[in-house]
């Protein structure tokens, strides 16, 4: 059985204002049921709901929601830098050769079972099938944040990042019809840090030159090290 979440908890789970999820439940935009004269969302329905929330917000909704979040999980980590915690050299695939949609999703499982960072790459296989097949992940700018449909720590032996730079762009669903060349697998196994990780990088790519620089990197070490310094970037406005 799923769990089942208040209100109050469905916030501190999102990390969002109380407002902004009644807000969600008023105009049906969140999965939920009545339970008496109270409101009670499936916790797996709900974290898959916030990462798309998070990927569907603009700018200006983005930031205060990045800065929130950044606060909570400062506890966490004590500098609050994420990435070079989940992404490391040898994650990154320069020369990636998929060709279709589903090519795509299945050669990031590949690379990731390669690595022994999956307990069950069949499972994860599914996940991310599923999260795909209720909107895509893709982004304006040619990347698309691929993620489980359901974060579960029980998926990953650790927490991770692949970033694989396709040799063509592929259509991949984006929201501007462009096609899209970088994809990132993004597994952090708790919900709480998984919408963290997603709100950094939609930072990330909005406010610096990241994908630029993705895309001009000559070697995985180079393209690590202008990931880290984009988010350390991000880290130096919010101070």
């Amino acid at each position: 059985m799923h769990r089942q979440l208040t209100f109050k908890q469905a916030c501190e789970r999102l990390r969002i204002p109380e407002q902004t999820l009644r807000d969600a439940v008023k105009y049906g935009e969140v999965p939920c049921r009545k339970h008496g004269s109270d409101v009670v969302f499936d916790a797996n329905e709900l974290d898959a709901w916030g990462s798309r929330r998070i990927l569907a917000l603009r700018h200006r909704e983005l930031v205060p929601e990045h800065i929130a979040s950044t606060r909570q999980d400062v506890k966490v980590i004590a500098d609050d830098v994420l990435l070079p915690h989940l992404l490391k050299p040898g994650y990154v695939a320069l020369d990636a050769r998929s060709k279709t949609r589903k090519s795509v999703i299945r050669d990031l499982v590949d690379m990731a079972e390669a690595r022994e960072l999956l307990c069950d790459p069949a499972d994860m296989l599914r996940q991310l099938e599923e999260r795909e097949a209720v909107s895509s992940t893709a982004l304006p700018g040619g990347i698309a944040l691929l993620h489980p449909h359901h974060p579960d720590p029980y998926l990953i032996t650790e927490p991770f990042m692949l970033v694989a730079r396709n040799l063509r762009p592929i259509w991949f669903g984006a929201e501007d019809d462009t096609p899209t060349d970088l994809f990132c697998l993004i597994c952090c196994g708790e919900n709480m840090r998984h919408l963290h990780v997603l709100a950094r990088l939609c930072m990330m790519i909005r406010e610096t030159d990241v994908l630029s620089e993705i895309r001009s990197a000559e070697t995985a070490e180079a393209l690590t090290e202008a990931i880290y310094a984009a988010e350390r970037a991000v880290l130096a406005k919010l101070h």
